[in-house]
């Protein structure tokens, strides 16, 4: 097979015509030997084109250990679709090749009934890793731990520990970082394996220690793990329990598909979507409705106190249509500024850089920050009307100064609110225990632009008093 071609991203998805074709004609032998020359990815990008007859078919074909590895990589729908044409042997067989965390996480999206089924047909030492990554809270380190891992002896010299990796490795997750425990296998460092192969084979491990481990609790929340893995540039990261014993490790893939969840799901909020729970193209048009209707109903009903407040109004705008002109100015600036704090308090928030602590900071910065833009976009808008009326382009009337004036405070004040606002509607939420990312940039902005509204009629009030009465 031309390597060129196999390193074609692609290559999978131009491969299933030809395999659907084998299976269609019971070439079975063929399409076996073409499946076991290609890469896990590539037989997953296959399965995906395959109709679900022979998708099922395909899927068979596959030693073990690659149909395991397969299995977590296909869409949810997919799965079930092979769920359904396996046997439970099958599938408890599929499921003793896996690794302990993507095996629990599917048990966890199975019917109860068959995942005891499933667990009872394992083998035991499979079976009790499984209970004992679902025995952890649904969102915590615990469910995406393996305790395939490798942990040394103080007290062995590194020949020892050498033996003990060509014994032991070949099923743990990974080998270039070994954990070193005591008696009661509580961690008490980590160690690199490119330290024991350079330093005399008689060294002691505890002399090779130098008390740098991190760790991860059990029941901390996965995106611990994600914070932890960017702070500290570390590819695995030990997992203890509360007694400091090591109980697995979560590796980099693993955090990567938890960072990728978890950055979906803030992109949704903040967007004014509840989370979807399967990947677009698979959730129902009715799941799509209710994740956009619920928040879109409530940015419906905040916009209606914007009508409510012009309603308040109407005399004044009647006296000086003008003022309405520059409603869409007013409120939309307001609105963007507000999106703009909130976004970067989120993301502030989210990696670290801001805690609940620095509200009083981060109120005093953004006050500062909002005037200025609020001053910015001030000197902007009054330039604007003046030059359109000096150049013919608009006639503003007699009084176009003040109507400048008026659009330039109002832009101090709703720009320096919607900063404010933006910035600590994330701390009040976080305070009260809701996620940051509910205060998103629709929410924010549906809230500046009513206050802004009425900024912008009281300013009015104040500097054209004479002309609207």
């Amino acid at each position: 097979m031309d390597q060129e071609t196999t390193n074609n991203p692609k290559y999978g998805v131009l491969l299933a015509p030809e395999i659907e074709e084998m299976l269609r004609n019971k070439q079975t032998r063929d399409a076996r030997a073409t499946l076991k020359e290609l890469q896990t990815p590539e037989i997953v990008d296959i399965l995906v084109e395959l109709d679900p007859a022979y998708r099922a078919i395909a899927f068979r074909l596959l030693p073990r250990d690659v149909a395991a590895d397969a299995f977590t990589e296909l869409p949810s729908d997919q799965q079930a679709q092979l769920q359904d044409e396996l046997t439970n042997e099958q599938l408890a067989q599929m499921f003793n090749e896996m690794d302990p965390d993507d095996r629990a996480e599917l048990f966890d999206e199975m019917p109860g009934q068959l995942a005891a089924q499933l667990l009872a047909m394992m083998r035991p030492e499979e079976r009790r890793s499984t209970q004992i990554i679902l025995g952890y809270p649904p969102e915590s380190v615990g469910r995406l731990m393996t305790p395939e891992y490798l942990s040394l002896r103080p007290e062995w010299t590194v020949t020892e520990a050498l033996e003990h990796i060509r014994k032991e490795g070949e099923d743990a997750e990974t080998v270039h970082i070994l954990y070193v425990t005591d008696d009661r296998r509580r961690l008490l460092d980590e160690i690199r394996i490119r330290e024991l192969l350079l330093v005399d084979p008689q060294t002691k491990i505890s002399d090779l220690m130098d008390d740098s481990a991190v760790s991860l609790n059990a029941r901390d929340d996965r995106e611990e793990a994600v914070r932890m893995m960017e702070r500290y540039d570390l590819s695995v990261l030990p997992v203890v329990d509360r007694d400091n014993v090591l109980v697995g490790i979560v590796t980099f893939d693993d955090v990567a598909d938890v960072a990728e969840v978890e950055n979906t799901e803030d992109f949704h909020k903040a967007a004014a979507v509840a989370p979807l729970t399967a990947p677009y193209m698979e959730a129902s048009i009715v799941t799509v409705f209710r994740a956009r209707g619920g928040w879109l109903a409530i940015l419906f009903f905040g916009q209606l106190l914007t009508a409510t407040a012009m309603e308040r109004f109407e005399t004044q705008l009647e006296a000086l249509i003008t003022l309405a002109i520059f409603i869409p100015l007013i409120i939309s600036s307001g609105g963007n500024s507000g999106s703009q704090a909130t976004s970067l308090i989120i993301r502030a928030m989210a990696v670290g850089e801001v805690t609940l602590r620095d509200w009083w900071r981060v109120m005093r910065r953004e006050a500062l920050v909002g005037l200025m833009l609020g001053v910015f976009l001030a000197i902007i808008g009054l330039f604007r009307v003046t030059l359109w009326q000096w150049l013919g382009f608009f006639d503003y009337g007699a009084d176009y100064v003040l109507i400048a004036l008026t659009v330039a405070v109002a832009l101090v004040g709703v720009v320096s609110w919607g900063s404010l606002v933006g910035s600590m509607l994330p701390f009040l939420l976080r305070r009260v225990g809701f996620d940051p990312a509910t205060s998103s940039a629709p929410f924010v902005a549906t809230f500046v632009d009513v206050t802004g509204l009425l900024i912008y009629f009281y300013a009015a009030l104040l500097i054209l008093r004479p002309v609207v009465g």
